[in-house]
């Protein structure tokens, strides 16, 4: 998507990127409305600008989401919010909405950050930062090892299976032959990855794993799933079923990963979001039942 508007900031266009679009865009008869871009980032209308920062206006576009994002606790420009699956976590080129922008209307404007990254098909807790000091805190939390996130997914069955253990597979960052990015397990350069695992519960199609990761590699816990033979339903990117029959034999088209992140903790701060009703319904369908989320607090209502 190209944009529908670049300003290169000139001397007497404005001191903020609100003074120079509303001059440039009335000039230029074009809407406002968008997604707004500073020097590459996402940003806010009351932002200052310098001479020579670059801004871009994308038009806007929405995707297929399960919801809006709520804001679960917040303290000290710490927020936990409640990402649906299908809605990216931070905006892009191609002008999808994010968390970071519907945080940023909801706040009224300002810097926010995504301190921790969900894909965008998956669910759950994402822990963003307004402004630096908080960026700081965070990165301090999270090199002391005091960022904790736990995850909930849903897993095809494998034979075997200790109750208990741990992945910790390096994970290598390559592209498909579609150009997509994704991990690989091993390789010359791969990081060291490790995450925690536990089964919940299980069924005679699948497993409900609960997932801990200690480092944060793109698609870490997915690409540990999947080396271990037991893909995460829904995943595609790594060989998980698009699709599955329930009891009644009817087809199911699953179209998000089944993985949530049910809890983030902190020093300061702490937050559960209970798994989304697709996730449940797909649980279901496998032959689950609600009661180990239920007793965990990650589960909705019998």
């Amino acid at each position: 998507m190209k944009p529908t508007l670049v300003v290169v900031v000139a001397a007497g266009d404005g001191d903020s990127v609100r003074a120079v679009l509303e001059a440039v865009a009335r000039e230029a008869r074009v809407a406002m409305a968008g997604r707004i871009f500073l020097n590459g980032r996402p940003t806010s209308l009351d932002e200052p600008v310098e001479l020579g920062d670059c801004l871009e206006l994308y038009a806007p576009r929405r995707p297929e989401t399960s919801g809006a994002i709520s804001i679960l606790a917040q303290k000290d420009g710490v927020v936990l919010v409640d990402k649906p699956a299908g809605l990216a976590c931070e905006t892009t080129r191609q002008g999808e909405d994010s968390v970071v922008c519907e945080l940023m209307k909801r706040l009224g404007g300002g810097r926010v950050h995504a301190a921790t990254r969900l894909d965008v098909q998956v669910s759950g807790v994402m822990l963003c930062a307004l402004g630096r000091d908080a960026s700081r805190r965070v990165q301090e939390w999270r090199d002391a090892g005091q960022l904790e996130r736990t995850y909930i997914a849903i897993a095809k069955v494998r034979a075997g299976l200790a109750a208990a253990g741990i992945w910790d597979v390096p994970l290598l960052r390559v592209r498909d032959r579609a150009g997509r990015h994704k991990v690989v397990a091993f390789g010359a350069g791969a990081d060291p990855a490790r995450t925690r695992y536990r089964i919940l519960a299980e069924t005679a199609r699948a497993v409900l794993l609960e997932l801990m990761p200690e480092t944060g590699r793109m698609h870490q816990l997915r690409a540990h799933a999947a080396h271990a033979k037991m893909p995460l339903f829904g995943d595609r990117l790594y060989g998980g079923d698009s699709s599955i029959a329930d009891s009644e034999g009817r087809v199911l088209p699953l179209r998000r990963v089944a993985l949530h992140c049910a809890r983030v903790a902190m020093p300061s701060l702490s937050a559960v979001s209970a798994a989304p009703d697709e996730l449940l319904a797909m649980w279901r369908a496998l032959g689950g039942m609600d009661t180990a989320l239920v007793e965990l607090g990650y589960g909705g209502q019998e």
